[in-house]
C-alpha cells in the first residue's frame, strides 16, 4: 500500500481550523442565549404588565360603582384599592400594591385632571364623573438581562384605568304575553296595548295572563309579580300558557305600583318593592273607553321617564283601587318595576290550546294598576300596556341587565363601565 507523506504543516492547520469552529460555536451559542433571556425577561414583564392591567381595570370598576350618589370621595377610593390589591400580579405570586392615594384619583371630566380626593370639596363630589386608578410594579428582577448590562438588573411595569358610570336597565319578564300584531300592522313605540281582567281572573284583550315553564301555578306567577319577574328567560318557540283559572292576580299587579290590598303588606315591610314613580298614572282619554284594539301613539313614556319617575309623582287619582298607598317618600328606594319584558304569542293559539309558542320579546311599560270594580270609569275596566319596542332593539329601556344603556334615556340604575 502507498503511504502519502502529508507536510508537516497540515496537522496544525486542521487542529487550528478546529479551534475557530468551537469558538465560532461558543459565540453563537453565547448570542443565542442572550436573546433567548431577553425573550424570557420581557415575556415576564408583559404577563406582569397584563396581571396590573386587570387590577387596574377591576380597581377603576369598584370605584366608579360607588360614585354614584356618594357624598364622600373615601368610599370609593377604598373599594377600588380593596378590589384592586385582590388581584395578583409576577405570576401570580404577590397582590398588588395599592398602598396610598394616589392609586385613586378622581375628575369632573375625562381628559382630568385626576386629583387625589383630598383635593376636592363636598360640593364637589356630586361632579366626580370619572376615577382613574394606577398601579405599578417597580423592582422586577431580571434573569438575563443583567447579565449583559448591569443597569438592566431590574425593571418597572405599570398600567392605567379610567372609569365612569352610565345608565343601563335590568328587567325580568312579567307573567302576561301579549298578542302578536297583525300582518302589516306592526306594534310602535308608545303604542297602548288594552287587556280586561274577567270574572274569573282572566285576561282578555291584546294581552292575557301565561305560565312559564317550572313556574305555572298561581303562586308562581303571583311570586314574579310582587318579586323580580320570570328572570331566566324561555327561548323562542318554548310553549308557555295560561293556569286554568287565575285568582287575585290584581292584588300582586298592583304592588308593582305601591299599592297593597290584603294580603300583601305595605312598609315597613313590603310583600313587593314598588317602582321608583310612585303609584303615578295618566288619566285615560274618553275616546279610549271601549276602543277594544291597541291605541295608536299615546306615547306618555317621554312624561313618564322626564317628570313622573324622577319627582315620584303620587297618585292622581280616578281609580277604584283596592289596598293602601305607599308614602311617597319611599320610593326613592324603589326599583326599576313598571318597565319589564313579555312575550310576543300567537293569541289564538293560547285562546284554543292555552299553549303558544313565544316568537319574541317586547320591552313594555306597565301603565295602570288594577281596579276593585272593573266596569267603572275611567278606564272601564281596561288595562294598558305601553309598548316600548322589541326587547332586541338597544334603544329600548329594557336593555340587558349589567349592559350600559343610553346614558340620555335618564333610566334604570347607574353601572360602572371601562372607558380607557
Amino acid at each position: 500500500m502507498r503511504r502519502v507523506n502529508q507536510p508537516r504543516g497540515y496537522g496544525a492547520a486542521r487542529r487550528g481550523e478546529r479551534g475557530v469552529v468551537a469558538i465560532i460555536v461558543a459565540l453563537t451559542l453565547a448570542v443565542l442565549v442572550a436573546f433567548a433571556g431577553i425573550a424570557i425577561d420581557l415575556g415576564k414583564l408583559y404577563v406582569a404588565k397584563s396581571e396590573l392591567s386587570n387590577a387596574a381595570d377591576a380597581c377603576a370598576l369598584a370605584a366608579a360603582r360607588d360614585l354614584t350618589h356618594a357624598v364622600s370621595l373615601a368610599a370609593p377610593e377604598a373599594a377600588g384599592m380593596t378590589v384592586g390589591s385582590s388581584n395578583r400580579v409576577l405570576l401570580q405570586s404577590e397582590n398588588v400594591a395599592l398602598a396610598t392615594n394616589s392609586n385613586v384619583t378622581f375628575s369632573k371630566q375625562f381628559t382630568g385632571p385626576y386629583l387625589t380626593k383630598d383635593q376636592f370639596t363636598t360640593a364637589d363630589v356630586p361632579n366626580i364623573g370619572y376615577v382613574r386608578c394606577t398601579v405599578n410594579r417597580t423592582g422586577i428582577a431580571n434573569w438575563f438581562m443583567q447579565v449583559l448590562n448591569s443597569a438592566l438588573g431590574t425593571s418597572a411595569v405599570a398600567a392605567t384605568a379610567v372609569a365612569s358610570t352610565t345608565q343601563s336597565q335590568t328587567t325580568c319578564a312579567l307573567p302576561v304575553a301579549i298578542c302578536k300584531p297583525a300582518a302589516g300592522s306592526p306594534y310602535n313605540p308608545g303604542d297602548w296595548i288594552p287587556s280586561k281582567v274577567g270574572s274569573d281572573g282572566q285576561l282578555t284583550g291584546n294581552f292575557m295572563w301565561v305560565a312559564y315553564p317550572g313556574a305555572n301555578s298561581v303562586p308562581d306567577m303571583k311570586a314574579m309579580l310582587t318579586g323580580s319577574g320570570q328572570c331566566t328567560l324561555p327561548t323562542l318557540g318554548t310553549q308557555v300558557g295560561k293556569t286554568g283559572n287565575v285568582q287575585s292576580l290584581d292584588g300582586a299587579w298592583n304592588t308593582r305600583f305601591g299599592i297593597y290590598q290584603n294580603p300583601y303588606n305595605g312598609p315597613p315591610n313590603p310583600s313587593g318593592v314598588s317602582d321608583f314613580t310612585g303609584y303615578a298614572y295618566w288619566p285615560t282619554d274618553t275616546t279610549l273607553i271601549n276602543s277594544g284594539g291597541v291605541i295608536p301613539g299615546m306615547n306618555k313614556f317621554p312624561d313618564f321617564r322626564d317628570n313622573r319617575r324622577p319627582n315620584h309623582t303620587p297618585y292622581q287619582g280616578g281609580l277604584n283601587v283596592q289596598g293602601t298607598t305607599q308614602a311617597q317618600s319611599d320610593y326613592v328606594s324603589g326599583a326599576d318595576r313598571r318597565l319589564a319584558l313579555v312575550p310576543v304569542v300567537d293569541c289564538s293559539g293560547l285562546q284554543n290550546s292555552q299553549q303558544a309558542p313565544i316568537q319574541s320579546w317586547s320591552c313594555v311599560l306597565m301603565l295602570h294598576p288594577m281596579e276593585k270594580n272593573n266596569n267603572t270609569l275611567p278606564l272601564n275596566g281596561a288595562i294598558y300596556l305601553e309598548y316600548r319596542g322589541d326587547a332586541t332593539d338597544p334603544a329600548t329601556p329594557c336593555a340587558t341587565q349589567g349592559i350600559p344603556g343610553n346614558t340620555s334615556a335618564g333610566i334604570g340604575p347607574m353601572v360602572p363601565v371601562l372607558v380607557q
